[in-house]
C-alpha cells in the first residue's frame, strides 16, 4: 500500500516537471541575446534623423537670439518741433549749440537767414540722447522768449527691428549654408557654371544682409538719439507813432514843392504840345486843307460859268 502510494506520488511529480519544461518562457524570461537581437533593430532611430534634429536645435537656438517685441527694451524714436521767439537769434544758436554740448548731443544742421529789416531768424535742428529729452527741452524752451508752438511725436520700431533681426539671422544662415555647399562643389565636381551659380546667389544674399544692416543701423541710431528742430523766430518791438502838432513850416514846404511839381507838369505839357502835339496835327490836317482848297476851286469856276451864261 506504501509502494502504491509512494509510486503515484513521484509519477505526478514527473509529470509537473515535464509539463514546466514543455511551456513557452515569457519575454522576460528569454536569455539576453535572443531578446535584443529582434528588437533593437526597430528602435533604432534611422540616420537622417540625428542630422535632422540638430539642424532644428540651431535653428531655435537663433531664433532664441533674436529680441522678441514683448520680452525685448522697446525701440521708440522721438521727434520734437518747437517755435520759440527770440530777442536775439544768433545768441540762441550759441545758447542751444552749448545745451546740445551739454547733454552729449550734436547739432546737424541749421539754416539761419537775416531779414529785409536786419533781424536773424532760421531753425537749427538737434540730436539729443532719447534719455535727456524732457530735460534738454526745458532748457531749450527757456532760452527763448515765449514759446509759439510746440509738437511731439513718437514712433515706436521695435518690432520693424525685430524683424529686420529675423530676416537678418535666415540670410546668415544661408550665407552658411551657401559657403559650405561652395567648397563642396569645389570639392567633388569643380564645375565652373555651379560655382558661379552658387557665388551669384552668395553675392545677393551678402548684399541683403548690408542692406538690412544699414536699416537696423538707422533705426537704432534714430532710437538711441531723439531730434529736435527748433524754429528762432525775431522778437519784433511794436512802435506806437504819437500824433504831432501843426507844424505851419512843414506845410508851406509841402505847398511849395506842390506848386512846383504843377509848374513842372505844366511846362512838361507846353513842350509836348509844341514840339510833338502840333507837327502831328499839322502833319493830319495838310491833306484834308488841300482837298478843301481844290473844292473851293472848282466851286468858284463853275458859279464863273453860270454867271457869263446868264448874262
Amino acid at each position: 500500500m506504501k509502494r502504491a502510494l509512494f509510486l503515484i506520488v513521484g509519477l505526478t511529480v514527473v509529470l509537473s516537471i515535464i509539463s514546466c519544461a514543455a511551456a513557452p518562457r515569457p519575454a522576460s524570461l528569454a536569455p539576453s541575446g535572443a531578446a535584443t537581437a529582434p528588437t533593437a533593430a526597430p528602435a533604432a532611430p534611422p540616420l537622417a534623423q540625428p542630422e535632422f534634429r540638430e539642424r532644428g536645435s540651431t535653428a531655435n537656438d537663433s531664433s532664441k537670439g533674436v529680441p522678441d517685441a514683448a520680452s525685448a527694451e522697446r525701440m521708440i524714436v522721438y521727434t520734437v518741433q518747437l517755435n520759440i521767439e527770440v530777442q536775439d537769434a544768433e545768441k540762441a544758436v550759441n545758447d542751444i549749440t552749448a545745451l546740445a554740448a551739454q547733454y552729449n548731443g550734436y547739432i546737424s544742421a541749421a539754416n539761419m537767414s537775416r531779414s529785409s529789416k536786419g533781424q536773424m531768424r532760421g531753425t537749427i535742428t538737434l540730436r539729443i540722447p532719447a534719455a535727456s529729452l524732457d530735460a534738454a527741452q526745458k532748457q531749450v524752451e527757456s532760452v527763448g522768449l515765449k514759446v509759439l508752438s510746440r509738437n511731439r511725436n513718437s514712433n515706436d520700431v521695435t518690432d520693424q527691428y525685430t524683424d529686420l533681426n529675423a530676416r537678418l539671422t535666415n540670410l546668415q544662415a544661408t550665407e552658411d549654408e551657401l559657403r559650405k555647399l561652395l567648397d563642396t562643389v569645389r570639392e567633388r565636381t569643380g564645375k565652373a557654371d555651379d560655382i558661379l551659380a552658387i557665388y551669384n546667389r552668395l553675392t545677393e544674399i551678402r548684399g541683403q544682409i548690408e542692406q538690412i544692416k544699414g536699416q537696423m543701423n538707422v533705426l537704432s541710431k534714430t532710437s538711441t538719439f531723439a531730434t529736435m528742430t527748433v524754429s528762432l523766430t525775431p522778437h519784433e518791438e511794436v512802435v506806437v507813432v504819437e500824433p504831432e502838432g501843426w507844424l505851419p513850416n512843414r506845410t508851406a514846404l509841402q505847398a511849395l514843392r506842390s506848386l512846383v511839381q504843377a509848374l513842372q507838369g505844366l511846362a512838361d505839357l507846353t513842350i509836348w504840345a509844341i514840339l510833338f502835339f502840333l507837327p502831328v496835327f499839322i502833319v493830319l490836317a495838310l491833306p484834308f486843307a488841300i482837298l478843301a482848297f481844290i473844292l473851293r476851286a472848282i466851286l468858284r469856276r463853275r458859279g464863273k460859268r453860270q454867271v457869263a451864261t446868264t448874262a
